[in-house]
C-alpha cells in the first residue's frame, strides 16, 4: 500500500466523495488503515436510530403488527420493519451504542407512539435512556452539531413519563457545540421545554428551524405555544412555520440574525407588538409565504425593511375574489422601506383571484423602485391575465437607466400571457441591454413584428450582451422568425433558447419555436472550427 494511503487526512478526503453506502462499508472491512476513516463517514450522519437498533438483535424485535391496524395502513415507502427495544441494554450493548453515537455529527430523531422504520417509540426511548450500572447519559451523542428533532402523538396514558423521556433526550442532544437545530416537538411539550431552559444550553446555535403549535385544552380553549429563543444571541438564520407575533418580537432582538424564512397558513389572533429602532438590525434576507392578504399587509406595515438586501414574498390567499388593491399596496410598501434592496421577488402565481377586476402593473406603480440603485433582480409574477403588466419602451428605457446593476428582470403572468397589445418593442429590449450590461435574463412581452436596424453605442461599438442564454417572451407577437432569430443572435450572441406561454396563439408559438431552432443552429455553426 502506498504511504499516502496511510494518512487519515488523505483517506478522509477520498472517502468523503463516496458518501455513505455499500462502498464505504466494504472499504471499512478492507484493512485497519481504512476502517477508522470509512467508519467515521458511515456514522457521521444518522437519519434515525434504526441503524444502531439493528445491531442489537437480542434486545430488539420488529413491530409491523404494532405499526398498522390493517393491511391498508402499510406504508410502501418504509424501507423496512420498525424496530423497538424490548428490554434495558446490557453493559456490552450500551458500550457499542455509546461508541457509535460518538461518531455522529448530524442526527435526526423522530419520536412517535406508533412505530415507523424511521422513528423511535416512547417505550424504546425509555429503555435507551436508562443505561446499565453507573454509565452516564452524557456519553451519548456528545459530538452532534446538526440536530433535527420531531415528536408527535402524545399519548394520554403515562404522558408524564413520556414527556420526561423526551425532555431528557433533548437535554442530551442540545449542547453548546450545536450549530443547526430543527425543532418540532408536540405542542403540549412547548411549555415544559420553555420552562426547562434547554434551549439556553446552545448559545452558539447558528440556524434554527421550528414552528408554533396550537392545540385545544380540556376546557375547549385554544392555546398557542412557541419556543423561547431569547437566549440564542448567535443565531444567523431562522425558518419559522406558523409564526406568532411574540416569536417575531423575540427574533427582532437578535442582532446577529441575517436570514429569516416565515411560513403560515392561518391568521394571527393578536396584534403585532411595537418594535424598537434596532429591531432586525442585522437582517439581510427575508422570505415569506403567507396565505392571507390581510396578514401579508399587516406584516409588511410592521416589518422594518431598511437593512434588507433580498426580499421574497409569496402571498397565496385562495379565498379572495379580487386582491388588486392589496397587491398594489404591497408593491408600494416595498420600495418605501427597503432602500438597500438588491433582490425583489413577488410571486402571486398560485393565488388565483376568483373574480378579478381589470388591473395593470404600470410605470406609476414601479416608479418608486427607480430609486433602488443597487437593484439586481426584480421578479414579479401575477396570477391572472386580468392583472397584466403594461409598459412602454420609454418606461423600460427609464427603468434600465436607473438600474445599472440589473441582472434579472421578470414581469410575467403565471400560466398566461400579457394583455395585448403590448407597449414594448425591440427598442426597449435594446435599451435594456445597452444600459444594463450585466443582465443575464429577462421575461417580457414585446412586439417582435418590427425589427430595427443594427444598433450601435455612441462610441460606435455594437450593442451586445453575451451573458444571456435564454429568455421568456410570453405571448409576444411575431411574424418573421428568421429575421427575429438573426437580430437576436446579433444582439445576444449567447442566446440559444426562447420560451413562450404554452397556450399562446398557435401561429406565434410556431414562429418562436422556429426562432429557438434557428438560434441553436446558428450557435452550433459558430462553434465549428
Amino acid at each position: 500500500m502506498h504511504h499516502c494511503l496511510l494518512i487519515d487526512e488523505v483517506l478522509n478526503n477520498i472517502f468523503s466523495w463516496l458518501g455513505p453506502g455499500a462502498t464505504l462499508c466494504n472499504l471499512a472491512r478492507t484493512c485497519r488503515a481504512f476502517y477508522e476513516p470509512a467508519a467515521a463517514i458511515i456514522w457521521q450522519k444518522l437519519e434515525d436510530f434504526s441503524p444502531i437498533l439493528r445491531l442489537l438483535p437480542e434486545a430488539t424485535r420488529t413491530a409491523w403488527a404494532e405499526s398498522r391496524e390493517s393491511e391498508s395502513d402499510c406504508d410502501e415507502h418504509e424501507p423496512g420493519p420498525p424496530i423497538v427495544l424490548t428490554r434495558p441494554l446490557t453493559l456490552e450493548e450500551w458500550s457499542m451504542v455509546k461508541r457509535l453515537s460518538q461518531r455522529v455529527r448530524d442526527l435526526r430523531v423522530f419520536v412517535t407512539q406508533r412505530p415507523h422504520s424511521y422513528s423511535i417509540t416512547p417505550g424504546s426511548l425509555s429503555f435507551l435512556l436508562h443505561p446499565p450500572g453507573d454509565e452516564s447519559l452524557e456519553s451519548l451523542f456528545p459530538n452532534v452539531q446538526d440536530l433535527t428533532f420531531h415528536c408527535e402523538g402524545l399519548p394520554s396514558l403515562e404522558a408524564v413519563c413520556w414527556q420526561d423521556n423526551v425532555l431528557t433526550l433533548l437535554r442530551i442532544l442540545i449542547r453548546p457545540q450545536l450549530s443547526w437545530l430543527a425543532l418540532y416537538p408536540d405542542g403540549r411539550l412547548y411549555a415544559l421545554l420553555n420552562a426547562s431552559g434547554i434551549l439556553a444550553s446552545c448559545p452558539n446555535l447558528r440556524v434554527l428551524q421550528t414552528s408554533t403549535a396550537t392545540f385545544e385544552t380540556q376546557e375547549g380553549a385554544r392555546v398557542t405555544f412557541a419556543p423561547t429563543i431569547s437566549s440564542l444571541q448567535s443565531l444567523e438564520m431562522a425558518n419559522i412555520y406558523n409564526f406568532s407575533w411574540d416569536l417575531l418580537a423575540s427574533l427582532a432582538q437578535i442582532k446577529t440574525l441575517q436570514r429569516l424564512f416565515l411560513e403560515t397558513y392561518h391568521g394571527l389572533p393578536d396584534s403585532p407588538l411595537p418594535l424598537t429602532n434596532e429591531a432586525f438590525a442585522g437582517l439581510c434576507y427575508l422570505d415569506t409565504h403567507i396565505t392571507s392578504w390581510e396578514l401579508v399587509l399587516s406584516f409588511y406595515r410592521w416589518m422594518p425593511l431598511g437593512q434588507l438586501r433580498g426580499l421574497a414574498i409569496k402571498p397565496a390567499d385562495f379565498a379572495r375574489n379580487d386582491y388588486s388593491e392589496d397587491l398594489e399596496e404591497l408593491l408600494t410598501l416595498i420600495p418605501e422601506h427597503g432602500i438597500f434592496l438588491e433582490t425583489i421577488k413577488v410571486d402571486c402565481g398560485f393565488a388565483f383571484p376568483r373574480q378579478p377586476r381589470h388591473w395593470r402593473l404600470t410605470k406609476s406603480i414601479l416608479t418608486p423602485y427607480l430609486s433602488l440603485r443597487n437593484l439586481k433582480v426584480l421578479d414579479i409574477t401575477l396570477a391572472s391575465p386580468r392583472y397584466s403588466p403594461h409598459l412602454t419602451d420609454d418606461d423600460l428605457i427609464h427603468m434600465a437607466q436607473c438600474w445599472p446593476l440589473l441582472k434579472q428582470l421578470h414581469l410575467k403572468i403565471y400560466a398566461s400571457g400579457w394583455e395585448l397589445p403590448t407597449g414594448l418593442s425591440f427598442r426597449g429590449i435594446v435599451a435594456l441591454i445597452q444600459y444594463c450590461p450585466d443582465v443575464e435574463g429577462f421575461s417580457l412581452v414585446f412586439n417582435a413584428m418590427e425589427i430595427p436596424e443594427t444598433v450601435y453605442r455612441p462610441d460606435g461599438n455594437l450593442i451586445q450582451n453575451r451573458r444571456i442564454r435564454s429568455l421568456y417572451v410570453g405571448n409576444s407577437p411575431i411574424s418573421s422568425p428568421e429575421a427575429v432569430a438573426t437580430f437576436l443572435r446579433l444582439l445576444m450572441p449567447g442566446l440559444t433558447t426562447v420560451s413562450t406561454y404554452h397556450a399562446m396563439d398557435s401561429t406565434h408559438k410556431m414562429h418562436w419555436t422556429a426562432v429557438s431552432a434557428s438560434l441553436r443552429d446558428l450557435s452550433a455553426r459558430s462553434a465549428q472550427p
